[in-house]
């Protein structure tokens, strides 16, 4: 076999090897303090994005599991947002100092 049929060649999986597909499992409901921590960290979201002027942004998971439903995720996205809108207000980025 020469090289370039060992770069070429098609990898064959072997038998009982795992996908590196994750599924999200069904999260358990959320108990009354957990929704209110969330409906807190929703809050504290949509305030950073009034602040900021975003109208729109996407996020997603690495598991496929739904972000909207975990406070810490919420407000990790809100903490982006107002870093991003700090750092763009304190140095504008218009390309090197000449």
């Amino acid at each position: 076999m020469g090289l370039r049929s060992f770069f070429t060649r098609r990898r064959t999986p072997a038998a009982g090897e795992s996908s590196a597909v994750v599924v999200a499992t069904e999260r358990e409901p959320l108990t009354p303090a957990q929704l209110a921590d969330l409906e807190v960290a929703w809050a504290e979201l949509r305030q950073a994005v009034q602040e900021s002027g975003v109208t729109s942004f996407h996020a997603c998971t690495r598991d496929g599991s739904r972000w909207q439903d975990n406070p810490e995720s919420v407000r990790s996205m809100a903490d982006t947002i107002r870093r991003t809108q700090k750092y763009t207000a304190e140095d504008p980025q218009d390309g090197p100092a000449r």
